[in-house]
């Protein structure tokens, strides 16, 4: 992942078409995934269409290996958004689900996602260095032999009963649209870290290398974090810990902007331990609050399509816009504005969630 825009770099792309390339991969993915999602609710279905996208998506893969053309990259990554965009929201939806009888603690649970993902990072970094970008669409093919496997053994079951599920729309209460609002806005600020940091580092003549030891320790700490993250939701209110986030998140934005010694460069994306695991931890829980049992599949997919399918499109897409005109330390300082902005409908969360408790008490929360 933390390589991707390289490999399309590789192949000539321009900023703007790499920006494309990359940003309609949430937005497609998202709007998949709430689709799926619903369906997942209504139908009772989950995983017979969690296994089914999986499998189907793990084939789009085997065209990366050929393909060049901007056309037909376009078209290869859209396919495998498309049919792999509802796997994190169907999955959370299983975790969260089936939490009481696995420990209780989520945190430890997605812990797991963090450590597979450092080892992918960890380990491409030396074959790139030795290699080319060309490699990139092979690593990215290795994990897929396994999914299929793996999600075949998760649980089947799901709560509640098909009469019961809404369409997503109808949980839009106001605090689920503040924390909507909220988490738009912080992903939108995320764009030149998910799409542009490997330009960043290259235009600060660093290493090659560099930008998958910063994704790879900043995941470190984000398995840290997870790992003793069951006493940090139960100490404080999801609301606050959001509000934290986005503090966070602004000094981060404005340091990545101004260092520019590697080991700064590095040190600084340690506060992705923050920017995302305090952030997903906190929204984990507040979505066990605001949206009923029967809809929790609806939930993660009402909240993957604005946060990271709009807000993370969007935010790729204005990075990209954006960089090869002020360069990429000047668009950490735009976000580090509009992380600031998520203030706003993270302070009216706040007060929403004071003045009326929701209404869906989380009986398994971690705590």
């Amino acid at each position: 992942m933390p390589y991707l825009p390289l490999w399309l770099a590789s192949l000539g792309f321009d900023g703007w078409q790499v920006g494309v390339t990359i940003g309609m991969q949430p937005a497609l993915r998202w709007l998949s995934a709430v689709v799926v999602a619903a369906a997942a609710d209504r139908w009772r279905k989950r995983h017979v269409l969690l296994v089914g996208t999986a499998l189907l998506g793990s084939l789009c893969f085997l065209p990366l290996l050929v393909v060049q053309s901007f056309p037909a990259v376009l078209m290869v990554l859209g396919g495998i958004a498309v049919l792999h965009g509802s796997l994190i929201p169907l999955l959370d939806a299983v975790v969260l689900d089936a939490l009481a009888r696995s420990g209780g603690d989520y945190g430890r649970l997605r812990m797991a996602g963090s450590v597979a993902f450092v080892v992918g990072a960890f380990g491409s970094a030396p074959l790139l260095a030795r290699t080319s970008p060309a490699l990139i669409p092979v690593l990215l093919l290795v994990p897929q032999l396994v999914l299929v496997p793996a999600l075949l053994r998760l649980p089947r079951e799901q709560p509640g009963h098909a009469h019961d599920a809404r369409p997503p729309w109808t949980l839009l209460t106001p605090p689920l649209r503040a924390f909507l609002a909220t988490a738009f806005l912080l992903q939108l600020s995320c764009g030149a870290w998910g799409g542009f940091f490997a330009i960043h580092t290259k235009a600060l003549g660093l290493s090659d290398a560099v930008p998958g030891m910063a994704w790879g320790l900043a995941v470190v700490a984000e398995i840290v974090l997870f790992g003793w993250g069951r006493r940090l939701v139960a100490r404080f209110e999801p609301a606050d810990l959001i509000l934290t986030v986005l503090v966070v998140t602004v000094v981060r934005w404005l340091l990545t902007a101004v260092v520019t010694s590697e080991a700064l460069v590095i040190a600084v994306q340690l506060g992705h331990a923050v920017t995302f695991s305090v952030f997903h931890l906190a929204t984990m829980m507040l979505l066990m609050r605001l949206v009923p049992p029967a809809n929790s599949t609806s939930g993660q997919g009402l909240y993957g399509v604005v946060a990271f399918g709009l807000g993370g499109s969007a935010g790729l897409v204005l990075a990209g816009a954006l960089v090869d005109r002020v360069g990429a330390d000047r668009v950490f300082v735009v976000e580090a504005v509009i992380a600031a902005l998520a203030l706003l409908p993270a302070w009216r969360l706040r007060g929403l969630l004071r003045e009326a408790p929701p209404q869906f008490a989380p009986a398994t929360v971690a705590r």
